[in-house]
């Protein structure tokens, strides 16, 4: 326990560093972090160059390493940005942000219905989901994956919703949300892409052209409850501001066939990489093992 604590003090010390670093000299640290993660450390290059090949085999090698070199720095300026925003007000994050067509979440809020909102591990997801919550008209549901280290969750638990909008729930959580907040016009967000923890609870689907494992809480809260599924897509317009645009995977989810859902979505995420494949987190085993 003590030693988790220490852990906790260095890394809330490292955060508080970064309070002292101007946006600009920010990016300046990253490159130099993206250059030391794949040419110095050589931080899971493998897993990256692996899973290119098996989503573009089409590509040629040096198409590949260029990809693979700007997805790094993706990563750092995502692990930076992420430090960073945990020091400065959720407003100054939304003013690097623009928002596209929120009526079209709105408009079901206000019909009385709830929303799923599902998303992709694509540019910066983390400032994306922390923002997103203002412009809602309705309660916010953020799920996330708890950290190890207690102290530290707890830290970043309380950092992550301080500006009132969003109310984070543990995965674990997710079901019994959905019931404590039935009745009440709710947002549900979740980032949904990564590869399930429970090897006896997936949903499969085509992704990328592989057969492929699928976390199943979109899917399965959607159906259950008659929720219509919608989509967040994080652009970068340029280093440290995004665009979020919203749209449509299924609005009628009360007449779909099992998995239909959920390969919708993967679909809609796979396009969305495919247009800057280097702005997804390719570091991730999200192929290390397959549904039977």
């Amino acid at each position: 326990m003590l030693l988790k604590y220490i852990e906790f003090l260095i890394t809330r010390g490292l955060i508080g560093l970064f309070w002292l670093v101007p946006f600009r000299g920010l990016y300046v640290l990253s490159d130099g972090v993206a250059y030391l993660l794949y040419n110095v450390v050589g931080y899971r290059r493998k897993v990256v160059h692996d899973n290119l090949l098996l989503c573009f085999p089409e590509k040629t090698e040096a198409e590949r390493e260029r990809i693979a070199r700007e997805s790094y720095r993706n990563l750092a300026d995502i692990i930076l940005e992420s430090l960073k925003g945990a020091t400065v007000p959720i407003a100054h994050l939304k003013k690097r942000y623009t928002y596209k067509n929120y009526d079209l979440i709105n408009k079901v809020l206000q019909s009385g219905q709830s929303v799923v909102l599902a998303g992709g591990h694509y540019n910066n997801w983390e400032w994306g989901v922390l923002t997103i919550a203002g412009g809602i008209r309705g309660k916010t549901i953020g799920v996330y994956k708890p950290l190890s280290n207690k102290f530290t969750d707890r830290w970043f638990f309380k950092n992550r919703s301080r500006d009132g909008f969003m109310i984070l729930k543990s995965m674990k959580d997710t079901f019994a949300s959905v019931e404590e907040y039935r009745g009440t016009p709710t947002v549900f967000i979740l980032v949904a892409d990564q590869i399930p923890g429970n090897k006896k609870s997936v949903i499969p689907a085509t992704f990328f052209g592989q057969h492929t494992a699928c976390l199943p809480g979109t899917e399965a809260i959607a159906v259950k409850n008659g929720y219509p599924v919608m989509m967040y897509e994080i652009q970068r317009t340029k280093r440290g501001h995004y665009e979020l645009t919203f749209s449509e995977v299924c609005m009628d989810t009360s007449h779909t066939q099992a998995g239909e859902v959920t390969q919708t979505f993967m679909s809609m995420v796979e396009q969305t990489i495919r247009r800057q494949p280097e702005n997804w987190l390719w570091s991730h085993k999200r192929w290390k093992w397959r549904p039977e």
